[in-house]
């Protein structure tokens, strides 16, 4: 786990990264993650404006691979619906997920996360982080810049 000495850097990784961006009705899903060295994930969405009448759904799929073979729902790893009628823009929601909860006696490691955006377009972004990592200190290929 991480320590109070540790860096966020060295502990989460990202993933899985959606950038903030106005999308259309659809579904959307992201790539797919290996999971097997983070054995917790979690998906961190962050909703802006949503046009009149918007809804957006997002749940978290798994697969045994890197090209969605098997590809399934995980059991109760869906948000709840966010409307634009319920002032639901500008909102900050997450998924915990441990990746016991994956059928890993099938063979499931793989996520990808799936938000769905209905009636009008919806900006959001997002991003899957895994941590408490097989293998410390994780590494730092995927940010841009970190700042001590």
């Amino acid at each position: 786990m991480i320590t109070y000495t540790q860096r966020f850097t060295e502990g989460f990784v990202p993933l899985l990264v959606e950038p903030a961006d106005s999308q259309a009705a659809g579904a959307h899903g992201t790539a797919w993650a290996d999971t097997r060295n983070y054995p917790r994930v979690v998906v961190v969405l962050n909703v802006g404006e949503m046009q009149q009448g918007a809804t957006l759904d997002m749940l978290i799929n798994q697969a045994t691979d890197n090209a969605g073979t098997g590809a399934k729902a995980v059991a109760g790893k869906a948000i709840t619906q966010l409307t634009q009628a319920g002032g639901d823009g500008d909102d900050l929601v997450a998924i915990e997920l441990r990746t016991e909860e994956l059928d890993v006696n099938g063979g499931f490691s793989f996520i990808q996360v799936v938000p769905t955006v209905a009636v009008g377009a919806v900006e959001y972004g997002l991003v899957a982080y895994g941590f408490v990592s097989r293998y410390e200190p994780v590494p730092v290929t995927a940010w841009a810049e970190i700042v001590d």
